[in-house]
Protein backbone atom coordinates (compact mmCIF):
# COMPACT_ATOMS: atom_id res chain seq x y z
CA UNK A 1 0.00 0.00 0.00
CA UNK A 2 3.11 2.32 0.98
CA UNK A 3 4.40 2.22 -2.73
CA UNK A 4 0.72 2.60 -4.37
CA UNK A 5 0.23 5.74 -2.57
CA UNK A 6 4.10 7.19 -3.25
CA UNK A 7 3.64 6.30 -6.92
CA UNK A 8 0.35 8.25 -6.60
CA UNK A 9 1.91 11.23 -5.02
CA UNK A 10 5.04 11.08 -7.49
CA UNK A 11 2.20 11.02 -10.26
CA UNK A 12 0.83 13.93 -8.79
CA UNK A 13 3.55 16.01 -7.75
CA UNK A 14 5.03 15.93 -11.53
CA UNK A 15 1.95 16.40 -13.56
CA UNK A 16 1.59 19.61 -11.10
CA UNK A 17 5.06 20.75 -11.83
CA UNK A 18 4.63 20.49 -15.64
CA UNK A 19 1.09 21.73 -15.37
CA UNK A 20 2.00 25.05 -14.18
CA UNK A 21 3.98 26.88 -16.26
CA UNK A 22 1.39 25.58 -19.27
CA UNK A 23 -1.52 27.09 -17.08
CA UNK A 24 0.28 30.37 -16.38
CA UNK A 25 1.36 31.00 -20.25
CA UNK A 26 -2.56 30.44 -20.99
CA UNK A 27 -4.26 32.87 -18.64
CA UNK A 28 -1.58 35.30 -18.54
CA UNK A 29 -1.89 38.65 -20.99
CA UNK A 30 0.43 40.08 -21.92
CA UNK A 31 -0.40 44.16 -22.79
CA UNK A 32 2.16 46.58 -22.09
CA UNK A 33 0.24 48.44 -19.32
CA UNK A 34 2.72 51.85 -19.80
CA UNK A 35 0.38 51.97 -23.03
CA UNK A 36 -2.55 51.46 -21.44
CA UNK A 37 -2.16 54.54 -18.74
CA UNK A 38 0.37 56.51 -20.11
CA UNK A 39 0.28 60.16 -21.19
CA UNK A 40 0.41 60.77 -24.71
CA UNK A 41 3.98 62.93 -24.97
CA UNK A 42 3.71 66.45 -26.01
CA UNK A 43 6.44 68.31 -27.70
CA UNK A 44 6.93 72.09 -27.05
CA UNK A 45 7.24 74.50 -29.69
CA UNK A 46 7.62 77.82 -29.69
CA UNK A 47 6.57 79.78 -32.89
CA UNK A 48 7.56 83.56 -33.83
CA UNK A 49 5.92 85.64 -36.51
CA UNK A 50 8.56 87.46 -38.45
CA UNK A 51 6.21 88.42 -41.28
CA UNK A 52 5.45 92.02 -40.06
CA UNK A 53 1.47 91.25 -40.14
CA UNK A 54 -0.91 88.87 -38.20
CA UNK A 55 -1.20 85.03 -39.50
CA UNK A 56 -2.78 81.91 -39.29
CA UNK A 57 -1.14 78.01 -39.00
CA UNK A 58 -2.97 75.14 -38.46
CA UNK A 59 -1.59 72.19 -36.26
CA UNK A 60 -3.19 69.48 -37.02
CA UNK A 61 -6.49 70.31 -36.30
CA UNK A 62 -6.00 73.36 -34.33
CA UNK A 63 -5.85 76.92 -35.53
CA UNK A 64 -2.96 79.22 -33.95
CA UNK A 65 -3.22 82.70 -34.49
CA UNK A 66 0.23 84.61 -34.42
CA UNK A 67 0.92 88.16 -33.66
CA UNK A 68 3.84 90.06 -35.73
CA UNK A 69 6.75 89.48 -33.47
CA UNK A 70 5.26 87.91 -30.61
CA UNK A 71 5.99 84.91 -29.51
CA UNK A 72 3.58 81.91 -29.33
CA UNK A 73 4.34 78.74 -27.27
CA UNK A 74 2.19 75.60 -27.81
CA UNK A 75 2.23 72.17 -27.00
CA UNK A 76 1.91 69.46 -30.10
CA UNK A 77 2.12 65.44 -30.13
CA UNK A 78 4.64 64.13 -32.90
CA UNK A 79 3.67 64.03 -36.15
CA UNK A 80 1.21 66.72 -36.35
CA UNK A 81 2.01 68.88 -39.51
CA UNK A 82 2.29 72.48 -39.09
CA UNK A 83 0.49 74.25 -42.03
CA UNK A 84 -0.05 77.94 -43.11
CA UNK A 85 -3.16 79.17 -43.59
CA UNK A 86 -2.68 83.21 -44.21
CA UNK A 87 -0.27 83.87 -47.38
CA UNK A 88 2.76 85.92 -46.73
CA UNK A 89 5.55 87.45 -49.09
CA UNK A 90 7.53 84.23 -48.49
CA UNK A 91 5.17 81.68 -48.06
CA UNK A 92 2.22 80.48 -49.89
CA UNK A 93 -1.46 79.52 -47.71
CA UNK A 94 -1.20 75.96 -47.51
CA UNK A 95 2.24 75.14 -47.22
CA UNK A 96 4.26 73.02 -44.76
CA UNK A 97 6.25 74.52 -41.54
CA UNK A 98 7.02 71.70 -39.99
CA UNK A 99 6.25 68.43 -39.02
CA UNK A 100 6.84 68.07 -35.10
CA UNK A 101 9.13 65.28 -34.15
CA UNK A 102 11.06 64.94 -30.51
CA UNK A 103 13.81 66.60 -31.74
CA UNK A 104 12.03 70.00 -32.44
CA UNK A 105 11.66 69.83 -28.29
CA UNK A 106 12.26 73.41 -26.70
CA UNK A 107 12.59 74.79 -30.55
CA UNK A 108 12.34 78.58 -31.67
CA UNK A 109 10.63 78.57 -35.06
CA UNK A 110 10.57 81.67 -36.69
CA UNK A 111 7.52 82.01 -39.97
CA UNK A 112 8.27 85.13 -42.48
Amino acid sequence: MNYRKFVAATIVAASSLLASPAVYAATSVHSPVLAMFGKTKTIKLTFLNDSGSPMEVKAGEEIIKLEAGKPTVVNLTPGTRVVSTTATSQREAGSLIAEVTSSLNGAIIHIK
